[in-house]
């Protein structure tokens, strides 16, 4: 890549999707999500939108790498959509990338924030010219 892109900044107000593209956690610690997505209403004032993913089993998320590749696909595509925050992270992410749209994220660039196993799709929005930001996970940062 040559050159990058940085997507806009998020602003009060802004809808943010809120996905599982590595484990997802909100079925064993719901009172957790429902707290993060309660932080990110009423702590930074966005709007959270629950995409399918992010309240979906582990036992699911691991087997539906696919399913997981559809929402990162969908939360891009949305133009309402202003930011991308992952659950939190996992162990297999590698199996969702090979699902993804290099073209899509290109196309669609949008600020994306997670860590651990959410590293990997940063690297992969690194390699597409897509700038990401490491941190701030829904359930364990926020």
């Amino acid at each position: 890549m040559t050159s990058f892109v940085t997507p806009s900044p998020l602003a009060p107000g802004d809808r943010v999707a809120v996905i599982a593209p590595s484990s997802g956690g909100a079925r064993t610690a719901p009172h957790v999500f429902e707290l993060g997505l309660r932080r990110l209403r009423e702590r930074f004032d966005l709007k959270p939108v629950v995409f399918p993913t992010a309240r979906q089993s582990d036992e699911y998320l691991a087997s539906s790498p696919r399913a997981r590749a559809a929402d990162i696909h969908a939360a891009f595509r949305e133009p309402e959509i202003a930011g991308v925050i992952a659950t939190i992270g996992g162990r297999d992410q590698l199996r969702v990338l090979k699902h993804l749209d290099p073209e899509l994220v290109r196309e669609h660039p949008t600020r994306f924030f997670g860590m651990s196993d959410n590293t990997n799709l940063e690297l992969y929005l690194f390699t597409q010219g897509v700038v990401s930001y490491n941190g701030a996970q829904l359930m364990n940062e926020l």
